[in-house]
């Protein structure tokens, strides 16, 4: 069986999972690019691939369709936003993922992030590198409203976290939260106007659909305190990037801490690059060592699980076989 891995970080400090794709029996072709597959590279790439342990590039219906030996995708993570589920089912594509979510690793990135704008630190670090000791006010955490913004595994541990800050008041939204599910880390569970008007910080959790697509607008942002900070970790079409420069240029927004962006990687000319209190990550907020060798662990099961005719813990379930 000939597997595809895709994703650049695949074996990139460790090269025990390649070995053990290897002692398998598996054909294994690495993505020889070091970067997020374009469309056309998957296309190559998948053209005799028995399965493919996928990151984030596209599979759209048009890549799957040319992909006719494909048989499993391996979804290193948890999102499947860049696979079309349909078109796999359809095609008899089977789709599982690699569910030891991240949720530490990325409730501490957005802690981190927190942290840094509300104390300035990265504007700090540049100006003392530029010679200036002018210090930089910030404030505190301790006393501030949270607003969680997706209330699942990840926006539950990051309210339960920074609950250790002090008198921190936590507001949550998902349309499934109960104030029960709420009170259960020290939250409140809120209608959407209130978590936009009250938050002092924003922290994005919510799941990437084309309904959530654009849930943070012009709109949203004036309905916020002035000088309010956003971090988002999810992922970047949930906030209009338009909407958001136009609210930091203003001073609407006072800082926003970004994981994720609608173009991946971040073009050079991208206008978010010029705010100083803009910090900025390459969508790495599940990039620890212990998470990666977990998620690197499951992806491989998963392909095995397959072919030993395992039951998989599948996306699409009602797929019918390829043969």
């Amino acid at each position: 069986m000939k597997v595809l891995v895709s994703t650049s970080t695949f074996g990139e400090f460790d090269e025990t999972p390649l070995r053990k794709l290897k002692q398998n029996g598996f054909e294994v072709v690495v993505n020889p690019y070091g970067r997020k597959l374009q469309p056309q590279d998957s296309i190559e790439l998948m053209r005799d691939i028995d399965g493919i342990i996928a990151g984030t590039e596209p599979l759209n219906s048009d890549i799957l369709k040319r992909a006719n030996r494909l048989k499993v995708i391996s979804r290193l993570g948890v999102g499947l936003d860049n696979v079309d589920l349909t078109a796999a089912k359809q095609l008899g594509i089977h789709v599982a993922s690699t569910p030891a979510a991240p949720t530490e690793a990325v409730a501490e990135l957005t802690l981190g992030l927190m942290i840094v704008l509300a104390r300035r630190v990265v504007e700090a670090d540049h100006a003392i590198r530029n010679g200036s000791w002018k210090p930089l006010m910030g404030v505190l955490l301790a006393g501030k409203t949270l607003g969680v913004f997706g209330f699942g595994r990840i926006g539950k541990a990051v309210a339960r976290i920074i609950k250790a800050f002090g008198e921190t008041r936590v507001l949550g939204y998902s349309r499934s939260l109960t104030a029960e599910g709420a009170a259960e880390v020290g939250a409140e569970a809120v209608p959407l106007e209130t978590l936009w008007r009250e938050s002092d910080i924003l922290t994005v959790h919510i799941s990437s659909t084309p309904q959530t697509r654009g849930s943070i607008g012009e709109k949203e942002f004036a309905m916020m305190k002035r000088g309010v900070l956003l971090v988002n970790t999810a992922r970047g079409p949930i906030v209009s990037e338009p909407a958001m420069i136009k609210a930091l240029e203003s001073g609407q927004l006072g800082g926003v801490g970004l994981d994720v962006y609608d173009i991946e990687p971040l073009p050079m000319d991208h206008p978010l690059r010029r705010f100083n209190n803009a910090i900025l990550m390459s969508h790495r907020g599940y990039a620890t060592e212990e998470v990666l060798t977990g998620r690197y662990d499951l992806a491989i099961k998963n392909i095995l699980d397959f072919i030993d005719g395992k039951p998989l813990k599948l996306l699409n379930p009602e797929v019918a076989p390829k043969k």
